[in-house]
Protein backbone atom coordinates (compact mmCIF):
# COMPACT_ATOMS: atom_id res chain seq x y z
CA UNK A 1 0.00 0.00 0.00
CA UNK A 2 1.32 3.32 -1.47
CA UNK A 3 1.39 6.15 1.47
CA UNK A 4 2.21 9.70 0.79
CA UNK A 5 5.49 10.92 0.52
CA UNK A 6 7.26 7.18 0.31
CA UNK A 7 8.74 6.14 -3.11
CA UNK A 8 8.07 2.73 -4.33
CA UNK A 9 10.39 0.27 -6.02
CA UNK A 10 8.29 -1.98 -7.91
CA UNK A 11 11.69 -3.96 -9.38
CA UNK A 12 13.41 -4.15 -6.09
CA UNK A 13 16.51 -2.58 -7.82
CA UNK A 14 18.77 -1.01 -5.30
CA UNK A 15 19.28 3.00 -5.69
CA UNK A 16 20.76 4.58 -8.13
CA UNK A 17 23.14 6.69 -5.81
CA UNK A 18 24.49 6.36 -2.31
CA UNK A 19 22.76 9.52 -1.31
CA UNK A 20 19.80 10.12 1.14
CA UNK A 21 16.44 9.33 -0.53
CA UNK A 22 14.74 12.26 -1.10
CA UNK A 23 18.46 13.99 -2.40
CA UNK A 24 19.60 11.02 -4.38
CA UNK A 25 16.36 11.74 -6.88
CA UNK A 26 16.76 15.78 -7.05
CA UNK A 27 20.20 14.75 -8.01
CA UNK A 28 19.35 12.64 -10.64
CA UNK A 29 16.89 15.22 -11.88
CA UNK A 30 19.72 18.16 -12.43
CA UNK A 31 22.03 15.73 -14.00
CA UNK A 32 19.17 14.89 -16.78
CA UNK A 33 18.33 18.59 -17.03
CA UNK A 34 22.22 19.34 -17.49
CA UNK A 35 22.43 16.69 -20.32
CA UNK A 36 18.87 17.95 -21.74
CA UNK A 37 20.31 21.02 -22.39
CA UNK A 38 23.83 19.65 -23.65
CA UNK A 39 25.81 21.00 -21.00
CA UNK A 40 28.60 18.99 -19.25
CA UNK A 41 28.13 17.46 -15.69
CA UNK A 42 30.88 16.86 -13.73
CA UNK A 43 29.89 16.23 -10.23
CA UNK A 44 29.26 12.92 -8.72
CA UNK A 45 26.41 12.49 -6.45
CA UNK A 46 28.23 12.38 -3.37
CA UNK A 47 30.12 15.71 -4.28
CA UNK A 48 27.19 17.42 -5.15
CA UNK A 49 25.10 16.23 -1.93
CA UNK A 50 28.19 17.49 -0.03
CA UNK A 51 28.04 20.70 -1.69
CA UNK A 52 24.73 21.04 -0.73
CA UNK A 53 24.87 20.17 2.42
CA UNK A 54 27.55 22.57 3.28
CA UNK A 55 26.00 25.61 2.29
CA UNK A 56 23.49 25.28 5.16
CA UNK A 57 20.24 25.53 2.91
CA UNK A 58 19.84 22.01 1.25
CA UNK A 59 16.50 21.49 3.01
CA UNK A 60 15.61 24.90 1.19
CA UNK A 61 16.28 23.56 -2.25
CA UNK A 62 13.93 24.17 -4.59
CA UNK A 63 12.14 26.10 -7.43
CA UNK A 64 10.11 28.81 -5.66
CA UNK A 65 11.20 32.76 -5.30
CA UNK A 66 12.01 32.28 -1.84
CA UNK A 67 14.00 29.22 -2.17
CA UNK A 68 17.72 28.99 -3.64
CA UNK A 69 19.68 26.99 -6.54
CA UNK A 70 22.45 26.70 -8.20
CA UNK A 71 24.37 28.41 -10.64
CA UNK A 72 27.42 28.42 -13.41
CA UNK A 73 30.15 31.08 -12.45
CA UNK A 74 31.02 29.81 -16.32
CA UNK A 75 28.38 29.02 -18.30
CA UNK A 76 30.80 27.59 -20.86
CA UNK A 77 32.30 25.11 -17.92
CA UNK A 78 30.64 22.13 -16.87
CA UNK A 79 28.67 21.74 -13.56
CA UNK A 80 30.94 21.40 -11.00
CA UNK A 81 32.83 22.21 -7.35
CA UNK A 82 34.90 24.75 -8.78
CA UNK A 83 32.43 26.31 -11.47
CA UNK A 84 29.25 26.02 -9.26
CA UNK A 85 27.63 28.48 -6.53
CA UNK A 86 24.46 28.43 -4.95
CA UNK A 87 22.22 31.67 -5.03
CA UNK A 88 18.67 32.41 -3.48
CA UNK A 89 16.16 31.99 -6.41
CA UNK A 90 14.89 35.67 -6.26
CA UNK A 91 18.58 36.96 -7.07
CA UNK A 92 18.07 34.81 -10.26
CA UNK A 93 15.30 35.81 -11.38
CA UNK A 94 16.35 39.45 -10.59
CA UNK A 95 19.15 39.04 -12.91
CA UNK A 96 17.20 36.93 -15.57
CA UNK A 97 14.61 40.04 -15.77
CA UNK A 98 17.22 42.94 -15.68
CA UNK A 99 19.23 40.89 -18.28
CA UNK A 100 16.55 39.96 -20.42
CA UNK A 101 13.74 41.87 -20.00
CA UNK A 102 15.12 45.65 -19.28
CA UNK A 103 18.25 44.98 -21.69
CA UNK A 104 21.01 45.36 -19.28
CA UNK A 105 24.30 43.85 -20.12
CA UNK A 106 24.64 40.30 -19.37
CA UNK A 107 27.26 39.78 -16.94
CA UNK A 108 28.26 36.31 -15.39
CA UNK A 109 27.83 35.24 -11.49
CA UNK A 110 30.45 36.23 -9.29
CA UNK A 111 32.18 34.49 -5.92
CA UNK A 112 30.32 37.34 -4.21
CA UNK A 113 26.67 36.01 -5.21
CA UNK A 114 27.31 33.19 -3.00
CA UNK A 115 25.59 32.39 0.04
CA UNK A 116 28.34 30.24 1.27
CA UNK A 117 30.83 32.41 2.02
Amino acid sequence: MFKKGQVSNPNGKPKSYKIPTPYNRKFAMAKAQAKFRKEEWAFTPEEWYKFWLDSGVIEHMGKEVHQYCMVRLDPIESWSINNCIIVKRRTHFRKQLYENVHNYPKTDWEEKHDIRK
